[in-house]
């Protein structure tokens, strides 16, 4: 298929305005939640990853990503869980700012809503769904549903009996529908919640059974609309002759395409080319009208998804797969925009169309910035939208968000430099954040532009900074228990441990002071397998503090030093912990460098870690380290 020149472009235009007037066309886009920072969150979350794609036979198939570490001038986190890297550096999903951020770049691209993947109460994911809740409410027509990633209930329930799992799955259900579905956010079809249910969980007679129980439904509500994907539930005749009867639609996803790499192509087990993508999204769509024709059907969902690399995730430990954003033999085409050239050249019948996905990095698909094609993939959103739904989107808008993002986080940062004022700051902000959201983009850029000019004329002059520099051993940072010695470097091991202590000369002045640090040391492993060093720092943070945040995946995920399949990842959000870096047994007698950040909200330098310490170095095996420094760079009101 070609591209739309720029005439084709006008007509089409214009003939899905007259067209399409009377329908309600809808672009939703699913987010993930499973991304931290330590600066949020006290942990890095799926931003860093060790697993093994265990059904593969590519070259590589054990994957050790450690996001801690940072170029050695710290400008960058050179070893993500993804093959893209984010243009905007790494964000917390679980941060209101970037998930305001997220909605707001949403808005000014045409995305209608959003498909938060969601697996049940008390999961991490759910407190980002609650999020998304109470950031949505003055943007009345911004909707929300559920992915609903029903395999990760199940893999919780995995010990329980057939009937505790479904009476679990229905308490979760009648949850979604008491919050979620109960709120003018949620998102109806005919006045019916709808439910999109990604599969891989439930077994057809569970799904069966747990529609049968009594459900109480909203006020005015119908009953619920089940939308499966069509990879789990009708890619095939077998598939929806045993769900049809127990679904009212079909949605789209990343095209899987299953055609054996070649030689040269030895990164992975299949791939796809561009050509692969729109003929999946034309059997999605071939299937769809075919269902809604002959009745078993109320909705399908068509998709467009910019491609796909899951060795960030190391393909969840199933067969590793590559769509490239580009076709290979013409780069100037893209994955993302064929399929949707494929959408409204096809006339496409489908309500809604669902981008897979606005923010999922480690399978390389996320719509969001990325170092190598910026903003393109939210322009393309924004044209192509604005063509299939008949409506006028302006592109002169599409990075005003990411304005507001970066200007939002400065002004959080000068906020923690005692005796700065960012009041009037905060403001502007607010204002320019709610003008985006109602769609007021121009009041936006020129509140935006006002805060920049805040920022550069009144805050940032009010700071002086100052920069520091310790090494170990040295007056400033000395050991609080004598370290264990090999030709020259120390030795971390299970009993002993490296305590480093800041002098109360030194520490005084960084507790008062807002500051951005590095930690720079080499390490080297002597083991022959997965194993770890820890660096733990002193905290204002107590145990209580913590959060176990759980995330599920369906097998190969390496736990500590043991290559063992498992199917839960949990991370639990400490404040005390600076780094932790995984090397395999490739790695082992080579030397590393390490530079990882130390930030303000983390470490207290109260020296209450153990051994009146204030860093720790640890391990489940055996390190070497050396050459330690540390770099401050102080912020205090001048």
């Amino acid at each position: 298929m070609s591209p739309i020149s720029p005439a084709r472009f006008l007509l089409i235009f214009c003939l899905s305005s007259a067209k399409h007037l009377s329908v309600s066309k809808q672009l939703f886009a699913d987010v993930t939640s499973n991304k931290l920072t330590r600066e949020h969150d006290g942990s890095q979350g799926l931003w860093s990853y060790h697993g093994v794609a265990v059904e593969s036979h590519a070259r590589q198939t054990d994957f050790i990503y450690n996001s801690d570490l940072l170029t050695s001038a710290g400008s960058r986190h050179r070893d993500i869980a993804s093959t893209v890297y984010p243009t905007m550096g790494l964000t917390s999903d679980q941060d209101p700012v970037f998930q305001r951020y997220l909605i707001l770049q949403a808005r000014v691209v045409g995305i209608d809503g959003f498909l938060v993947e969601w697996g049940f109460m008390n999961h991490s994911s759910d407190d980002a769904l609650r999020s998304f809740l109470d950031l949505t409410q003055d943007i009345p027509s911004f909707r929300i549903a559920v992915n609903w990633c029903d395999h990760w209930l199940t893999t919780e329930l995995k010990n329980q009996s057939y009937e505790q799992v479904i009476t679990a799955f229905h308490a979760n259900l009648q949850y979604l529908m008491d919050t979620l579905y109960s709120s003018q956010q949620g998102l109806r079809h005919e006045n019916s919640p709808v439910i999109f249910l990604f599969g891989g969980g439930l077994t057809s007679q569970q799904l069966r059974d747990i529609q049968a129980l009594p459900l109480h439904l909203p006020p005015g509500a119908k009953s619920p609309f089940w939308i499966g994907s069509f990879l789990n539930f009708a890619a095939t005749p077998e598939l929806w002759a045993e769900w049809g009867s127990l679904l009212n639609g079909t949605f789209g996803w990343a095209p899987l395409v299953e055609k054996l790499t070649s030689a040269n192509m030895t990164e992975w087990d299949y791939y796809g080319d561009t050509d692969d993508a729109v003929q999946y999204q034309a059997n999605v769509s071939r299937f769809g009208r075919g269902c809604v024709s002959a009745g078993e059907c109320v909705l399908w969902c068509g998709s467009v998804s910019p491609g796909f690399d899951n060795r960030g995730c190391a393909a969840w430990g199933r067969k590793l797969r590559f769509i490239p954003r580009h076709d290979f033999q013409n780069p100037e085409r893209s994955t993302y925009d064929a399929q949707w050239e494929f959408h409204i050249n096809a006339a496409s019948s489908a309500e809604y169309i669902i981008v897979p996905t606005m923010n999922d990095f480690p399978e390389a698909t996320p719509i969001l910035p990325i170092m190598e094609s910026s903003l393109q993939s939210l322009y393309s959103t924004s044209k192509y939208a604005s063509i299939w739904k008949g409506q006028s989107i302006d592109t002169r808008w599409v990075g005003l968000p990411g304005e507001w993002y970066h200007l939002y986080k400065a002004m959080q940062f000068y906020n923690r430099t005692a005796g700065i004022n960012v009041s009037a700051l905060e403001e502007i902000l607010e204002h320019a954040g709610r003008a985006i959201g109602r769609g007021s983009t121009q009041t936006a850029s020129y509140l935006l532009m006002s805060a920049k000019k805040l920022l550069d004329d009144n805050v940032q002059p009010s700071v002086r900074q100052e920069n520091l520099t310790l090494t170990v051993p040295g007056p400033a940072m000395a050991f609080s228990v004598p370290p264990s010695l090999l030709n020259g470097s120390y030795v971390i091991n299970k009993t002993a441990k490296l305590f480093l202590r800041m002098s109360e000369n030194t520490a005084a002045p960084l507790r008062k002071c807002n500051f951005k640090g590095l930690l720079r040391f080499q390490f080297q492993t002597l083991d022959h397998d997965l194993s770890y060093l820890r660096v733990t720092s002193s905290t204002r943070y107590t145990s209580e503090g913590r959060r176990l945040l759980k995330f599920f995946v369906s097998k190969g995920l390496v736990e500590e030093a043991s290559h063992q399949a498992t199917s839960e990842y949990s991370v639990e959000a400490d404040r005390s912990e600076v780094c932790k870096i995984y090397t395999g047994k490739d790695e082992n007698s080579v030397w590393q460098n390490a530079t990882v950040p130390l930030y303000k909200q983390n470490q207290a330098w109260d020296h209450s870690a153990t051994h009146g310490s204030d860093l720790v170095f640890g391990t489940n095996g055996h390190f070497l380290v050396r050459n330690i420094s540390l770099e401050f760079t102080m912020y205090s009101l001048r």
